[in-house]
């Protein structure tokens, strides 16, 4: 995506967004579209019940709402908080839709990145379908290793996304007391380990937990 995001840095417009404030709303009709340089934010709705449901988050050089950009639905289908302090690119649709008319190389770099998502995707779905709460748990954080983890050793990998029980829950479908509750037995195994909102997670040790071997390859 790097090439394609310097194309489009000519016409764009940084925008700032201070820690918990709205990015998006739900059913807006952006004006622009968003590429993340520095922060994470999240997509999420809110149930009947008044309870968040977080269903996605996004880190750098990720692009959204992809479906308004990408002409799939006429406006935001989540909504959009920055989780923290943020800066992004704001691109228009028609300037964006002529960068990555004028080569062929840029509409494959975004093919791909809509191929690593959609895949990503799978992978969480897999979690979400899980009968057992510490196997919703383990597979989203494998979910979350390969689309956001960074090596810091080998096979240990980090992710700083400022991550807390609650927002797993929200990510799980799980309650708050069950998502700490499972945190702990994947701790005692020595599968993850965590601070506030960090988290370290021993990818060997998470593969043989989850005992997908087909997984093993993904790169996204």
């Amino acid at each position: 995506m790097k090439t394609l995001i310097e194309n489009l840095r000519a016409t764009s417009q940084i925008r700032l967004f201070k820690k918990g404030s709205a990015v998006l709303f739900q059913g807006e009709i952006p004006r622009k579209a968003f590429i993340i340089r520095d922060g994470v934010v999240r997509a999420y709705t809110v149930k009947t019940s008044g309870e968040e449901s977080t269903i996605a988050l996004f880190t750098k050089d990720d692009i959204f709402p992809l479906s308004w950009l990408l002409d799939a639905t006429p406006n935001s289908l989540f909504y959009y908080e920055a989780v923290s302090d943020v800066r992004v690119m704001g691109i228009n649709k028609d300037d964006f839709n002529q960068t990555i008319s004028k080569s062929t190389d840029q509409l494959n770099e975004m093919l791909r990145y809509v191929s690593k998502q959609y895949t990503a995707m799978l992978v969480r779905i897999t979690g979400l379908s899980q009968s057992r709460a510490v196997e919703k748990i383990s597979f989203t954080f494998y979910y979350l290793l390969f689309r956001y983890g960074t090596e810091t050793s080998e096979g240990m990998h980090q992710l700083d996304l400022k991550l807390n029980h609650l927002m797993i829950a929200n990510l799980t479908g799980l309650t708050r007391e069950s998502t700490t509750t499972n945190l702990k037995v994947l701790k005692d195994k020595g599968i993850i380990n965590y601070t506030r909102s960090s988290f370290s997670i021993d990818k060997r040790k998470l593969e043989n937990f989850i005992g997908e071997d087909g997984f093993r390859e993904l790169n996204l």
